[in-house]
């Protein structure tokens, strides 16, 4: 049975897998900007209002709220490369896989610098926020995408 297309009979996107993934990982997002404002990044912040904007399209059952998680996903992971990238130019003589590998080597000292600093609960933010909120943000775009090809498919048939 195909799913119903009407504006009024569609699903709250709270009650699918990608509108709750999407709205768990942003708010999450947000607020570990909001708990350690002013001491994050400007990326980051932006990062979270996009974000932010993502989470009340899928609260508020938003028409386009798959665009408004797409939107925020590109201009995280676009921050996130520049920094990247950024950071990975500053030892000027090393290779661009030698420079990123020492960004990742430098990377678990500061998480390791976050748990004495900040204790445990401190430490596991910063490395899920690190390491685990870009693959992540990847996993939802491509949950996002296969998602919409879905539905594009379900309303031609029904």
């Amino acid at each position: 049975m195909s799913e119903p297309t009407s504006e009024h009979d569609r699903k709250h996107p709270l009650t699918t897998g990608p509108g709750l993934f999407a709205f768990i990982l942003w708010l999450a997002y947000a607020l570990y900007v909001a708990v350690y404002y002013p001491d994050v990044l400007t990326s980051a912040l932006v990062g979270s209002l996009f974000g932010l904007l993502a989470c009340l399209a899928v609260l508020f059952n938003f028409a386009y709220w798959r665009a408004a998680v797409m939107l925020a996903s590109a201009v995280y992971l676009s921050l996130y490369v520049i920094r990247i990238v950024r950071m990975t130019a500053i030892p000027g003589d090393l290779s661009f896989l030698s420079a990123l590998s020492f960004y990742y080597r430098v990377s678990w000292r500061v998480t390791v610098g976050a748990f004495e600093e900040r204790g445990w609960a401190g430490g596991i933010v910063h490395a899920f926020l690190e390491y685990a909120t870009p693959l992540l943000v990847v996993a939802l775009v491509i949950v996002i995408l296969l998602s919409s090809r879905r539905q594009r498919a379900n309303s031609r048939i029904g």
